[in-house]
């Protein structure tokens, strides 16, 4: 179809999640908020997983990983 186009794979809404840290907890276990944020940031990645080509563009497939 003339002017037709595929939008590109990524939008929607941005989740978001709210941590309350127990700062004595975390004292006891030698943790920092610090370590709390790089486990959480180490569990969803993005990683890329090729490109497809559509008529005359070619997009690049990302697919999110969570361990």
């Amino acid at each position: 179809m003339p002017g037709a186009a595929v939008p590109y794979p990524y939008g929607g809404k941005q989740r978001q999640i709210q941590i309350d840290l127990n700062p004595s907890a975390l004292q006891a276990l030698g943790l920092s908020g610090q370590d709390v944020a790089n486990a959480l940031a180490a569990q969803n990645l993005i990683q890329p997983a090729g490109t497809q080509k559509i008529g005359g563009f070619e997009y690049v497939i990302s697919s999110t990983t969570r361990r």
